[in-house]
């Protein structure tokens, strides 16, 4: 009998994993086993404090709930005030966006009921300090509290390095120095305003794909709120996630409870406006009433996450998923198909990745998202093959293949005319990928980015592909 527990044990030896797919394939029962087996031996595990891209942003919280030691005495009463003097301020500063039944609109800012004066460097040094808040509406803190040049001093003398050198090589360096120090270094108003020029920020794209989406009738689009975080708030992303007090981790709750309108009742999608964290699914989907009142500390766990990808101990450096000054909260869509999970609890939906030019009004290509060789590789080849995980989702993703790869080719010229149909009526220059997931009956427009900068742009034909124009710099007044 094969004992599928032991699969997930890294001292067993590994069964073919081809066979195991073809077996759970054929039978229900072995495949509830074998997730059984999965969560039983891997999942319920605690949180690992070494181990930041391995532990999930609930696991993180309880990790961190459980290690707060508060002061014997303090004014309890008086904190609370303070909290919600500082949540006001915040909430007030917040501007949001939202898109309802496809239609985007402004949502008017929020208004404090606070009567309290504004929080000074000196009531705050009041509070013993494993309870101060990190943050007000006006005030932050530092990572490097020493460095003489502000950091767009140095990012835009990066910038005038790049426009001037002549040497590739040299200009590769001054461009990543550039990229990876938007993405990690403490922010000023300048360097946040820089930030929110990225193209593939959500709100940038949305709105136009939305309206057009809504015109035409075919695609889906998630009900979505996007927020634009206060400076002080997105700078808690620049510093470590363990030292955050519990203080400012109700204040982050406490704006994200007002700023996105929560339902305790409803489930919810969480995003960076470039990044989901999706590859830990338990990062990205919100339910229950202790979640959506902790909501807010996941999003900014999930920013501190991809900061930390960009950092210099990440290698490889990623920078991208951190350039955003917005957070978003979207509507959760309920799996109707029954798909097995990969990624700690994705449902493997059918997905398409479109590549489209909105300049020529021209499809560019079309791949499966979850393209067989590209996961095949990931999950069995890769240099943590060997984790339980890995293990896990190669089985599932070859398991599920035939379904996924049936389904894309049933489908593809369907989502190709009906994306076809859009591209004259979306408000959006240059080339794009556009993501479509498919619910049953339903296909949803859950994504885009640049084309240059999205995964599996291959599939466009030779010399066709162009790199996206960047532009860094905001206007100022």
């Amino acid at each position: 009998m094969l004992n599928l527990k032991a699969l997930f044990s890294k001292k067993a030896d590994l069964v073919l994993k081809d066979q195991i797919a073809e077996l759970l394939k054929v039978s229900p029962e072995r495949l509830e086993e074998f997730e059984k087996a999965y969560q039983t031996a891997v999942l319920s595990d605690g949180a690992d404090p070494d181990d930041f891209f391995g532990t999930s942003s609930k696991q993180t919280s309880q990790s961190l709930r459980e290690s707060f030691v508060l002061p014997e005495k303090f004014n309890e009463e008086a904190l609370v005030s303070m909290i919600n003097t500082i949540t006001d301020g915040l909430c007030e500063k917040t501007p949001r966006l939202e898109v309802k039944n496809g239609m985007p609109s402004s949502m008017p800012l929020l208004t404090g009921s606070s009567s309290n004066p504004q929080m000074t460097k000196e009531m705050i040094r009041a509070l013993p300090e494993a309870i101060r808040p990190q943050l007000t509406d006006s005030l932050m803190m530092h990572q490097l509290d020493n460095r003489e040049k502000s950091t767009s001093d140095m990012l835009f003398l990066w910038l005038l390095r790049l426009r001037d050198e002549k040497d590739p090589k040299k200009r590769r360096v001054y461009y990543h120095q550039f990229r990876q120090g938007l993405d990690i270094l403490d922010l000023d108003e300048l360097t946040y305003r820089m930030l929110g020029m990225n193209r593939n920020s959500m709100s940038y794209w949305l709105p136009a794909i939305s309206q057009a989406a809504a015109k035409h009738g075919f695609f889906r689009i998630p009900e979505t709120k996007i927020a634009k975080v206060p400076l002080p708030l997105l700078q808690l992303s620049r510093l470590d996630y363990g030292s955050l007090t519990p203080t400012t981790l109700k204040i982050v709750d406490d704006w994200a409870m007002r700023t996105f309108d929560l339902d305790v009742n409803k489930t919810y999608f969480i995003k960076t406006g470039t990044y989901s964290s999706k590859f830990d699914f338990r990062n990205a989907k919100v339910t229950g009433e202790k979640e959506v009142r902790e909501l807010g500390e996941y999003l900014l766990f999930i920013q501190n996450q991809a900061v930390e990808m960009a950092g210099p101990l990440t290698q490889p450096s990623i920078y991208g998923v951190s350039t955003t000054n917005e957070w978003v909260v979207r509507e959760f869509i309920e799996d109707v198909e029954n798909n097995p999970c990969i990624y700690k609890g994705l449902p493997l939906h059918t997905e398409y990745r479109i590549f489209v030019d909105f300049d020529t009004d021209e499809i560019l290509g079309i791949s499966p998202y979850w393209e067989p060789e590209t996961m095949k590789r990931r999950f069995g080849e890769g240099n943590d093959a060997s984790s339980p995980h890995q293990r896990h989702d190669y089985i599932i993703y070859k398991m599920h293949e035939d379904v996924l790869m049936g389904r894309y080719h049933e489908n593809k010229e369907k989502v190709l005319k009906a994306v076809q149909d859009l591209l004259p009526d979306v408000d959006l220059e240059g080339q794009w990928s556009i993501d479509i997931m498919q619910n049953g009956d339903d296909f949803w427009l859950i994504d885009m980015a640049t084309a240059d900068t999205s995964a599996l742009n291959e599939c466009i034909p030779a010399g066709k592909l162009k790199k996206s124009p960047e532009n860094w710099i905001p206007e100022l007044n």
